[in-house]
């Protein structure tokens, strides 16, 4: 009988403030809500600074990604928010800013929205706990179907990044997936992955294949929490994850 190793988002996740900052964080699925007037950059300004309460004397950071990510006739967008400066001064405030620094900001500074373009709503703010120094990276995949794109997002952790995978059901993002990008840059006991997606005629949810990467640093890296890191995918395949439908999850064979 075959065994499987199940990976379980949930549990490999962390609660905002709590345990390794080293480890990947978790995040928090809001329901949508209506209002949408104008172009969708003039709605999503509005919109965020509502949410979030942002003041118009703060400066963040606000990029839109478009695709088609729910199967229909309409373009949609992923739009991400990123409140470096209200983490500067969140950590002057704090009793220990020293520490803050030293840990990267960690915090409630990253989020995303996804906008429905075919109900021309926006969500409420779904936050990705991690260092606000660098924004979240977006990429579109077709993984859960070939009709749409999911939603892959990887954030940082100090000297760590994380890949999290999203597809839109009933209207919302869910995370079904999620595995480091890198971890522990700039030590001797770095590691890194390269990801690629297979069909198969088994299943209609591409398989997840996950192999070892080579990692290049320029020569004048110093500050790691910030690096962006080249990979290069070697070919040695370390796991191969596919969806099992009666878990609702993706698994591998031990």
């Amino acid at each position: 009988m075959h065994k499987y190793f199940f990976i379980l988002v949930s549990a490999m996740m962390l609660t905002a403030c709590g345990g390794n900052e080293n480890e990947p964080l978790d995040t928090e699925i809001a329901e949508p809500e209506k209002g949408s007037n104008g172009s969708l950059e003039t709605y999503a300004k509005r919109h965020i600074e509502a949410q979030l309460q942002i003041l118009g004397t703060e400066n963040y950071g606000l990029k839109i990604y478009k695709a088609n990510l729910d199967g229909d006739d309409k373009m949609d967008a992923i739009i991400t928010v990123n409140r470096y400066e209200n983490a500067l001064k969140t950590a002057a405030q704090s009793a220990n800013p020293s520490k803050q620094a030293e840990i990267g900001f960690m915090g409630n500074h990253n989020f995303f929205f996804f906008y429905d373009g075919s109900l021309d709503l926006i969500s409420p703010p779904i936050v990705v706990p991690s260092s606000p120094m660098l924004p979240l990276e977006i990429h579109f995949e077709d993984i859960t179907s070939t009709q749409y794109k999911d939603i892959l997002v990887t954030y940082r952790v100090r000297n760590s990044a994380y890949k999290a995978f999203f597809t839109v059901t009933n209207h919302s993002p869910v995370r079904y997936f999620e595995w480091p990008l890198f971890e522990n840059l700039g030590k001797a006991n770095c590691k890194a992955n390269g990801f690629q997606y297979l069909s198969t005629a088994s299943n209609p949810r591409k398989n997840i294949l996950i192999y070892e990467a080579l990692v290049t640093l320029g020569d004048t890296v110093s500050n790691f929490n910030i690096a962006i890191p080249t990979l290069k995918n070697t070919g040695k395949k370390r796991y191969e994850f596919f969806y099992l439908p009666a878990k609702q999850t993706y698994v591998t064979q031990k």
